[in-house]
């Protein structure tokens, strides 16, 4: 589907029915926590449901289900995206009460408006990218943009001052040495490392850079293996670090982290920025617990993030995604 060739109006139940399919595709391009990709659509009879995918849960460093509850979070938000790009907007039915816990949200097509084409040309640009960013940070108005994207979902994005990279450094560390040597930790981010592309999900060596000048070193995928991706050329000097936050620390808080995070990722993409998540300070939570006092207490931590100019002007690597028919079920299909 392309911003040119999808419709701007629904004239019968099965052409609405035909616009959510094609916007839940959207999410197929969706990141999250290790790639794991642990949602799936139903299909029904005039909406979609986006479900948690119990087999692709992460028990070890996501027990609560904070970071799967996120990710479907973004799958949400790319496929209202999506719906955006056609001239709809979406009705979103969120962790209906009553329901099995799986059942994450419901979405209807919802009135017509104004294509927003944008964010949904953003999806196709957004890479995660590992590599050291560049020396020049990230214009005011770049960021004071971010922090309106999250706000549109009830989440506020705090930057890292100077004075507490150090100690955001410190925190990042103690989490990436917990989930090195505790095995429990150690087992899944283990099992969602170095998949085949052809499984259409996790993180492939070849996505992961080999060390660089970065100011706080991201998570060590490669675990002792050769990584595939060069550094660059980036100094990582302009890179800033910033925290989604939320008021409370429920499902609800969660999802819109979530969707707050797919925001803020695809308008910095279409802004010309790059980023990658830093999880590992939430997954643990002694990290957790030090990045709250870091921030003064202020909101509950649900992910951080580096931001920054690309370091190199080569696009790393497209992670690998699972097709249509593995994500999506059809009217009649589980």
């Amino acid at each position: 589907m392309t911003p040119e060739t999808v419709p701007t109006k629904v004239d019968d139940g099965r052409a609405a029915l035909d616009t959510l399919t094609q916007a839940t595709l959207v999410s197929l391009r969706a990141p999250s926590i290790l790639n794991s990709q642990p949602w799936r659509w139903r299909v029904r009879n005039d909406d979609v449901e986006l479900r948690v995918d119990p087999a692709r849960r992460l028990h070890r460093v996501d027990p609560a289900g904070r970071l799967e509850t996120l990710s479907c979070g973004i799958a949400l938000h790319h496929a209202l995206t999506g719906l955006a790009a056609s001239g709809f907007a979406g009705h979103v039915t969120r962790l209906p009460a009553g329901e099995a816990p799986e059942l994450v949200a419901r979405l209807r097509l919802g009135p017509v408006m104004t294509p927003e084409r944008t964010a949904y040309e953003a999806v196709y640009r957004r890479r995660t990218d590992r590599r050291p960013f560049a020396d020049a940070p990230p214009a005011p108005d770049d960021l004071d943009a971010l922090c309106a994207a999250a706000r549109r979902h009830g989440v506020v994005l705090t930057f890292v001052t100077a004075a507490q990279v150090e100690s955001f450094a410190q925190i990042v560390a103690l989490a990436a040495a917990a989930e090195r040597e505790i095995p429990a930790y150690a087992r899944d981010v283990t099992e969602w490392s170095d998949r085949a592309r052809s499984s259409g999900d996790g993180v492939a060596l070849n996505d992961v850079p080999a060390p660089g000048r970065h100011r706080v070193p991201p998570r060590d995928f490669a675990q002792g293996r050769a990584p595939g991706l060069a550094a660059g050329d980036g100094t990582d000097g302009g890179t800033v670090y910033a925290v989604l936050a939320t008021s409370g620390d429920e499902r609800a808080d969660w999802l819109a982290a979530g969707e707050a995070l797919s925001d803020v990722w695809l308008t910095l993409t279409a802004r010309g920025l790059a980023a990658s998540p830093i999880s590992e300070v939430v997954e643990v939570p002694q990290a957790r617990a030090a990045l709250r006092r870091l921030l003064a207490w202020t909101g509950v931590p649900a992910i951080a993030m580096r931001i920054g100019r690309p370091g190199t002007s080569e696009p790393p690597p497209r992670s690998a995604r699972r097709s249509g028919s593995d994500v999506v079920g059809l009217p009649g299909e589980a």
